[in-house]
């Protein structure tokens, strides 16, 4: 997921550079608005085959630079200087009412709609969206932004509007203060600055993507080569006049081209932006090449098509609305078919468009005439602080009662936390972690990644009640299947993972256990082959210690956050039939490639498969809370309630191992 419509959305009166634009408004722009949010709408609402669509936020990007670096260019030409006053005043006057409209309306739906113990984190949220922080605040947190929408934030979409504000807030005055201390022509000077500030921030966003792609994603410094290469097309269009009419037609039929390749082939499990981000941008300039001096060319007129160009007028606030209207439909039903997403997808085109006759275009152009500038600057900030403060007070009134406090517990591992046992992503090693009697009759090793260690509490009663020692060996998102994966906060390689691996199948040849359990997620986005390839070195390498190995099948799992839904269903008095439940028959397709690969590599090892799923699910449609209990912890681990009462489903397949190990001669399971 993606999105912006920033202030490149505003209208583009005065915003002439060359050619057509230089007479007035240029419908192709309008057009390339379209299509940016047409690309962001459809990848938003899961359409399959825009999966890289996010990309529409790079295409406003670099029209924005192009529009508002060519304006403050002209000004300055033209008048010696930049009026920023007026220049603020304008983006207050067409920016400013219809965002905070979305946002009072959204503070509203996060009291009605989510639970109390979600609603503090979201307030807060949406007190950096008013102050246009809000890129900050999504940095500085765990922020998955291609994660599902049922936990997506709902002004998660904010945070676009928030870098384009900070770019402008400093982009004008760095080029009065260089200019006037360079003594060169404002536009030599500012080409000095694209060139410099650019190619530096292109380079910073490539290497902090391979570092932590979060932070080059969400902060400004990392995007400014961005609005900088729209600025080159501004700051030097003679230079596209040098080319034929067939080869500005031939680049906008590659713009097109890079576009739809992208949208096919980029999805949330990039390094985005990085160097990546380059494809995009590059067709974006393309078209903008296009929109100046082809407007005749094939993709000059499909730009200046009337249903292209009409949802370009309104794509700021289509792009306003359409994120809390997909976000609030997703708390309801997580997964919608395709008939509700097109309506979703209707209605936010649909109040965009009103926003954009009501809202936008009443205060751009008829609310307050003559107003001074400085006066709509001071009006625009207090509204942005009155926002701000109305979702501070609203954290005031939240009051979490017994009910929900269930919920929260069910969210929590308190016994697996408290053990120490699941180590972090940082760590490279393993604190003792052994459990049972003071003289047992076994030794167990559960070893794997959290979705080990979800089975933790059920195996830790089990060895009370069988009198067998446990050894726990588990780290967050680090299989024990033996391949490599990528950290799941930046995608980098797991080097982490890798040497805790070694470290722990080193210490198991020293335990000699007599059973090892292998567990691990089923959402590593492994080639089934590989994972099997892995899956066999592993259990190889333990029997050559004489252990007997068994392996547990990754649990079917709903993909979104259970406790969340039951607490919001709850206080809503809403049933939770139809909210929080899922179909088996998706999580089976999700899950049968690597499990068929799994039984192979044990049935050749002569190993246990451990198989709970119907144990979890046995119906169509599986339920996420049963007697009582909330079944899943969050997306995809069971609770530990839960966890536990599957403790007799584990015991059978767990004792056989135990018999059939070198411990059996000694090993006599009590009854029970």
């Amino acid at each position: 997921m993606n999105s912006v419509v920033p202030a490149s959305v505003s209208q583009a009166a005065g915003a002439g550079v060359a050619g057509t634009l230089a007479r007035g408004f240029n419908p192709g722009l309008q057009g390339m608005r379209g299509l940016a949010i047409l690309l962001v709408l459809l990848n938003h609402a899961e359409v399959a085959g825009f999966h890289g669509g996010f990309v529409g936020v790079d295409i406003f990007f670099v029209i924005s630079g192009y529009l508002i670096g060519g304006l403050l260019l002209r000004e300055h030409e033209r008048s010696g200087g930049i009026d920023l006053w007026a220049f603020y005043a304008r983006r207050v006057r067409r920016l400013l009412p219809a965002a905070a409209l979305v946002l009072a309306v959204t503070v509203v739906g996060i009291r009605l709609l989510y639970a109390p113990q979600e609603q503090d984190e979201l307030l807060s949220s949406a007190r950096a969206a008013a102050l246009y922080a809000a890129n900050l605040w999504f940095a500085s947190r765990p922020t998955d932004y291609f994660g599902g929408h049922t936990e997506a934030n709902p002004a998660l979409h904010l945070w676009s509007l928030a870098v384009e504000e900070q770019f402008y807030l400093f982009w004008p005055v760095l080029m009065l203060l260089a200019v006037r201390f360079a003594r060169a022509t404002p536009r030599r000077v500012t080409g000095v600055l694209v060139v410099v500030l650019g190619g530096l921030s292109f380079v910073a966003c490539g290497v902090v993507s391979l570092v932590n792609f979060k932070y080059a994603f969400f902060l400004t410094p990392f995007r400014i080569w961005e609005f900088g290469a729209g600025m080159a097309v501004a700051v030097w269009p003679g230079l596209a006049t040098r080319w034929s009419p067939r080869t500005v037609a031939a680049m906008g039929w590659a713009a097109f081209g890079i576009l739809v390749a992208v949208s096919l082939l980029f999805d949330g499990r990039m390094r985005f932006p990085g160097f990546w981000a380059g494809l995009p941008v590059a067709a974006a300039a393309l078209l903008l090449v296009v929109v100046q001096h082809g407007g005749q060319s094939a993709v000059g007129r499909l730009l200046q098509s009337w249903p292209i160009r009409r949802l370009g007028d309104c794509s700021y606030s289509v792009y306003l609305w359409h994120w809390p209207v997909l976000i609030g439909a997703a708390l309801v039903v997580p997964r919608p078919d395709a008939w509700l997403t097109v309506c979703l997808i209707l209605l936010s085109i649909g109040l965009g468009a009103l926003s954009y006759r009501f809202v936008e275009q009443p205060f751009m152009h008829s609310l307050f005439p003559g107003r001074p500038s400085r006066q709509v600057v001071f009006a625009g900030l207090a509204l942005c602080v009155a926002v701000a403060a109305a979702a501070q007070f609203s954290r005031g009134f939240i009051h979490v009662g017994p009910e929900q406090e269930r919920f929260q517990r069910a969210a929590r591992w308190d016994a697996t936390e408290a053990s120490g046992c699941l180590t972090l992503a940082d760590a490279v090693d393993q604190p003792p972690c052994e459990f049972g009697p003071a003289e047992p009759k076994a030794t167990v090793v559960l070893f794997g990644d959290s979705h080990a260690s979800q089975w933790f509490v059920p195996f830790e009663q089990l060895a009370r009640q069988q009198q067998f020692r446990l050894v726990v060996l588990t780290k967050s998102a680090c299989p024990s299947v033996d391949v490599p994966v990528a950290v799941y906060t930046t995608l980098a390689d797991y080097r982490e993972c890798s040497i805790w691996r070694e470290k722990m199948f080193q210490r198991i040849e020293r335990l000699k256990p007599d059973v090892v359990v292998m567990a691990s997620s089923s959402g590593y986005n492994i080639r089934p082959d590989r994972w099997q390839a892995g899956l066999d070195r592993s259990v190889e390498r333990l029997q050559r210690l004489d252990a007997r190995v068994g392996y547990v099948r990754d649990i079917p799992f709903p993909g979104f956050d259970v406790p969340g839904c039951h607490a919001r269903a709850a206080w809503r008095a809403w049933s939770t039939d139809g909210a929080c439940t899922y179909r088996a028959a998706d999580e089976e397709a999700r899950i049968a490639p690597l499990a068929e690969a799994e039984a192979a590599v044990l049935a050749q090892r002569n190993a246990r498969f451990i198989n709970l799923s119907s144990a979890i699910c046995s119906e169509p449609v599986c339920r996420t809370a049963r007697d009582g209990m909330v079944m899943f912890k969050d997306r995809n681990h069971l609770t530990e309630e839960f966890a536990r009462s599957l403790a007799p489903q584990l015991q059978a397949p767990l004792l056989d191992l135990l018999r059939a190990s070198p411990a059996a001669a000694r090993f006599r399971a009590p009854a029970g």
